[in-house]
C-alpha cells in the first residue's frame, strides 16, 4: 500500500500538471452546463418577449369583412389575454398576391351550410409568422366558444347539453414525481457521461500518454508489482473521475434551481428537498461505482494506443456505446427491476431515473452497486493482464493486428491474433443482426440459413486472408478410435447435463423461452430434408469452424488451454443470444472445445454437433417418434427426481469419458 501511494502520488501530480485537463475536466464543466441550460433558457425567453413586443399582420380578402369584424371586434376585448400585438390587413383579389408577401400570416373564409370554415395560411419555418398562427389560433377559439354560447342561449340550452357525460382523472403522482419519470432518463445520461468524460483524458495519459513520453520503461524497471501500478492509475484517474462528476452534478443542479427561481414564468415547482436527502449516501456510492467501472474500461482501451491521438480514436466507439446504454433510461416503459439491474450503466440510468422519481427501491441499488463492482474487479483484472503481455504494452497498438496489414505483407502460416477473431466476431455479429435479421422478418428459415452461411465464409475468408494453415488451426486430423468412444461418452454426459440445466432454466425464465419457440414452430414447417440440411449439417460444419476451429484454434496459441476452452464457450453461448440456452449452449461448447484439444481432430465435434441438432429436429418435427426412442426429449414435465437421475447419469458419463479421452497413448 505504500508503494501504491507513492505511485498514486505521482500520477496525480502528472495529471494536476496538464493545466488542459484540469480545464477540460474541472472549470469547464462549471462554465459549460449553467452557459447551455441559463442561457438557452433566456434566450428563448427573449426570443418570446420580443415577439410579444413586435406588430403582427394578417391579411384578409375584402369581400370577407363580414367574417372578419367579429374576429376583430373579439381581438380589442381580449387584446390584454392575449398578449400579442396584431393589426388586420385587408385587400382586394388583384392586390392578394402582392400584399400577402406584407403579411405574417393570411386568413380564407367559406360558408359551409350552418358553419364558418376559416383557413390560416403560414410558414412554420419564420419565428413571427409561427407566432402569428400560435395567437390566431387561441383567437379563433374564443371566438368558436363565443358563437356555441350565444347559439345554445338562442334554443334555450346550456353547455351541458354538449357535454352530458364528464371523465376527469386524477393523477396520484405529484408533480415533482411526474417531473423526475419524465426527466430522469435525461439527467442520467448527462451525469454517467459527466463521469465518462472525467475518466476519458486521464486514462489516455496515464496509458498511452505515459507511452508517448517514453517514461512507459522506466516505470517498468522500478521495485514495484503490476499491480501496484495498475492499481495506482486506476484510483488516480477514478479521483479525477468522481470530482468531475461532482462538479458538473452541482453544476447542473444549480443551474437548474437558477431556472426554476430567478427566470419568469408559471408558479414555482416545489421539489421536496428532504425526499432526496436520504438518497444522497446511496447516489455517492452508485456514482463512485460507474467512476471505478468507466475508469476501467477506458484504460483497457487506452492501453493498446501508442499516442494520445490513438487512443482517443480508441475511445470513441466506447463512448458511443455508453451513449446508447444510457438512452435505455429515456424509454418510459424501461424500469429497473431484478433484470435490469444486472446490465452495467443501463442499471445506473434508471436508478438515476427511479430516485428523480422518488419511488428508489434499496434493495436494486445495493444490486445495481455489486454488479458495477464486480464488472470493475473483472475489467480491472483484464486490465492487470495487460499489463503483464509485453506483446500489449510494446506493440504498435490495433496497427499490430494483422488484419490491418496487406496480404503480401503477411506470413505463410501466420495464425490470427485475438484481436483478429474478435473484429471478425463483431463483423459477423452486425451482419448476422442486420443482413439475418432482415430476412429473417420475412422468412425465419431463409434467414437462418443465410446466417450459417455466413458463419462458414468468416472462418474461411479470415485463414485465406492470413495464409493460415488450416490443418493445424482447425484441428483437421484423422482421430483415434479410443479417443472417439471417450468423446461419444462425454458428449452423453455433457447432453444429459446440459438438458436438465435446460429444463430448471426455462423454469426460472420462461419468457425467454416463448419467443424461441415461435420461431421454431414457423420453421417446423419446412421438409425434413431441408431441416436437416439447415439446423443439422450447417451449423455442424459452420459453427465447429468458427468457435472450435478459429475462435478455439487461435487462442489456444496465445492463453493456456483451460482459458482457449472458457472463452470458446462464452462465444458460442452467446451467440445463441437467448439466457436460457447461454449456460447450457456454453456447456456443451466447453465438451466439443476439449474433445479437439484432446483428439486433435475437428471431424468429432462435427460429428457430435449434427448429432445434437438432428436430434433436436427430430423432437420437434416428429414428437411421436421421439417419444418411443428418447421420451424424456418429448415429455411435457420431469419430476425433480428425473431430474436428479438425469445429473447423476450425466456426471457417470461424463467421469468415463474423461477416463476413456485421457489414457490415449502419449504423442511421439
Amino acid at each position: 500500500m505504500k508503494k501504491i501511494g507513492i505511485l498514486l502520488k505521482k500520477e496525480m501530480t502528472e495529471i494536476l500538471r496538464d493545466k488542459k485537463t484540469l480545464i477540460i475536466m474541472l472549470v469547464l464543466p462549471l462554465l459549460l452546463y449553467p452557459s447551455i441550460l441559463i442561457g438557452m433558457s433566456l434566450g428563448i425567453s427573449m426570443i418570446m418577449q420580443s415577439e410579444e413586443e413586435k406588430e403582427h399582420t394578417v391579411g384578409y380578402l375584402l369581400e370577407d369583412e363580414e367574417y372578419i369584424e367579429p374576429l376583430i371586434s373579439l381581438y380589442e376585448q381580449e387584446k390584454e389575454e392575449l398578449g400579442a400585438r396584431l393589426s388586420f390587413r385587408g385587400a382586394s383579389r388583384e392586390e392578394e398576391a402582392v400584399i400577402k408577401e406584407e403579411t405574417d400570416a393570411w386568413l380564407y373564409f367559406s360558408k359551409e351550410e350552418q358553419s364558418i370554415q376559416i383557413q390560416l395560411d403560414y410558414t412554420s419555418t419564420s419565428q413571427k409568422s409561427d407566432y402569428t398562427e400560435s395567437i390566431m389560433k387561441e383567437l379563433v377559439d374564443k371566438y368558436r366558444n363565443a358563437l356555441l354560447t350565444k347559439n345554445l342561449e338562442k334554443e334555450g340550452l346550456t353547455e351541458d347539453f354538449l357535454h352530458p357525460v364528464t371523465y376527469e382523472a386524477v393523477d396520484s403522482a405529484t408533480l415533482s414525481e411526474s417531473m423526475g419519470m419524465n426527466m430522469g432518463g435525461s439527467i442520467g445520461m448527462i451525469i454517467i457521461i459527466m463521469i465518462l468524460m472525467g475518466a476519458f483524458y486521464p486514462a489516455v495519459d496515464v496509458t498511452a500518454g505515459e507511452k508517448e513520453r517514453g517514461t512507459l520503461e522506466t516505470l517498468l524497471t522500478l521495485p514495484v508489482t503490476n499491480f501496484q501500478m495498475i492499481m495506482s492509475k486506476f484510483i488516480s484517474v477514478s479521483i479525477i473521475s468522481c470530482i468531475t462528476a461532482v462538479i458538473s452534478l452541482l453544476a447542473l443542479g444549480g443551474s437548474i434551481l437558477f431556472i426554476m427561481l430567478a427566470l419568469p414564468g408559471d408558479e414555482l415547482v416545489q421539489i421536496p428537498v428532504g425526499a432526496f436527502v436520504n438518497c444522497i449516501p446511496v447516489m455517492l456510492l452508485v456514482m463512485v461505482t460507474t467512476a471505478l467501472l468507466l475508469t476501467a474500461l477506458s484504460m483497457c482501451f487506452c492501453v493498446f494506443a501508442k499516442s494520445t491521438k490513438e487512443a482517443n480514436n480508441y475511445m470513441t466507439p466506447v463512448m458511443l456505446v455508453v451513449m446508447l446504454a444510457t438512452m435505455i433510461g429515456m424509454f418510459p416503459t424501461v424500469e429497473l427491476d431484478y433484470k435490469t439491474a444486472l446490465i452495467p450503466i443501463v442499471n445506473v440510468s434508471l436508478l438515476i431515473k427511479q430516485v428523480l422519481a422518488q419511488a428508489m427501491d434499496l434493495s436494486l441499488a445495493l444490486i445495481t452497486i455489486l454488479v458495477n463492482c464486480a464488472y470493475s474487479v473483472l475489467i480491472i483484472w483484464i486490465l492487470a493482464r495487460m499489463y503483464d503481455s509485453e506483446d500489449i504494452m510494446f506493440s504498435d497498438g490495433f496497427r499490430s493486428f494483422r488484419l490491418f496489414q496487406k496480404r503480401e505483407d503477411i506470413k505463410r502460416g501466420t495464425i490470427p491474433a485475438t484481436g483478429d477473431v474478435l473484429i471478425s466476431l463483431i463483423v459477423l455479429l452486425l451482419a448476422i443482426i442486420y443482413l439475418g435479421g432482415m430476412i429473417s422478418m420475412r422468412n425465419q428459415f431463409i434467414g437462418t440459413a443465410i446466417i450459417q452461411l455466413m458463419i462458414v465464409a468468416v472462418p474461411l475468408a479470415l485463414t485465406w486472408y492470413m495464409k493460415s494453415d488450416v490443418k493445424i488451426l482447425f484441428s483437421l486430423q484423422k482421430p483415434e478410435k479410443k479417443t472417439i468412444v471417450g468423446s461419444i461418452l462425454l458428449y452423453i454426459g455433457t447432453y444429459l447435463v446440459m438438458f436438465m440445466l435446460s429444463i430448471v432454466l426455462s423454469k426460472l425464465l420462461p419468457s425467454h423461452l416463448e419467443g424461441l419457440e415461435m420461431a421454431f414452430e414457423e420453421m417446423m414447417k419446412q421438409p425434413f430434408v431441408l431441416l436437416v440440411l439447415v439446423i443439422a449439417v450447417m451449423p455442424a460444419i459452420g459453427e465447429e469452424l468458427l468457435f472450435r476451429g478459429l475462435v478455439f484454434g487461435s487462442m489456444r496459441q496465445k492463453y493456456k488451454v483451460a482459458w482457449a476452452i472458457f472463452l470458446s464457450a462464452l462465444f458460442f453461448g452467446a451467440y445463441h443470444t437467448n439466457l436460457v440456452k447461454l449456460i447450457p449452449t456454453g456447456l456443451l461448447g466447453a465438451c466439443f472445445a476439449y474433445i479437439v484439444y484432446k483428439s486433435g481432430s475437428i471431424f468429432i465435434s462435427m460429428f457430435l454437433h449434427f448429432t445434437n441438432n438432428f436430434l433436436s429436429v427430430i423432437a420437434m418435427k416428429y414428437p411421436e417418434t421421439m417419444e418411443k426412442v428418447l421420451p424424456f426429449m418429448v415429455k411435457e414435465e420431469l419430476s425433480t427426481i428425473e431430474l436428479m437421475i438425469m445429473l447423476v447419469l450425466g456426471i457417470v458419463f461424463v467421469a468415463a469419458g474423461l477416463f476413456l479421452i485421457n489414457r490415449k497413448k502419449e504423442d511421439k
